[in-house]
């Protein structure tokens, strides 16, 4: 679908909602090598992607040459992704071309993690501290399907993407798939704190058991 019939689909359903007037589309990256890093995106097309050409730069394993892409018309926001290996998912759900608010985030294979924000550069609005990204609540675990229990342990013994799938005999998209969901639904933002949180409720021990 081109991109201006994205925008034309669109523009009726989204809500306009009160904001900074000199507010700025941006992204937040809330997990990978670079968190708390701030992008300002400009009107029209924004390729993410690990090439030096992309205008959201993620030199990243698991991170497409040029993996998706963000399509800005007035104020209509499309994420489209450019048939990338490992997948482009919106809070959680694998796209192809969605419509993007603010407050949604995108991810970008396997391990990077994006806010979608309306935030004004010149008021000083800044990324918040990593250490005070939310974590897991320990007294409320969020029950994984049977699938992902076993895509958290593997993760958990140090195994990569290709290796589950192997273990698994699943594709590695299909893993990523699993782990955007377990990071959705335990509301985690690294394979580290997946791993603490399989640790501390024993989930490990109980697959050996």
């Amino acid at each position: 679908m081109a991109s201006d019939e994205l925008e034309t689909e669109h523009r009726l359903g989204r809500p306009r909602t009160e904001r900074n007037p000199n507010a700025r589309p941006c992204l937040r990256v809330l997990m990978g090598a670079e968190v708390g890093k701030l992008y300002v995106l400009g009107p029209g097309t924004s390729v993410i992607g690990r090439s030096a050409k992309a205008e959201v730069c993620i030199d990243e394993g698991g991170v497409s040459r040029e993996h998706a892409k963000l399509i800005i018309i007035d104020d209509v926001v499309n994420l489209v992704d450019l048939g990338s290996t490992n997948g482009t998912f919106l809070d959680g759900a694998p796209v192809d071309a969605v419509i993007v608010r603010d407050g949604n985030r995108i991810h970008i294979g396997p391990d990077v993690s994006l806010r979608f924000v309306y935030l004004d550069p010149a008021a000083g609005d800044a990324p918040p501290d990593p250490a005070a990204l939310p974590r897991a609540a320990a007294a409320k675990p969020v029950p994984l399907s049977a699938r992902e229990r076993e895509v958290a342990v593997l993760v958990a013994e140090g195994l990569s993407n290709p290796q589950i799938g192997k273990r698994l005999f699943i594709s590695p998209r299909t893993v990523t798939t699993h782990l955007v969901k377990i990071y959705a639904r335990l509301d985690l933002h690294s394979r580290t704190a997946l791993t603490r949180y399989v640790l501390e409720r024993g989930l490990l021990d109980s697959t050996r058991g």
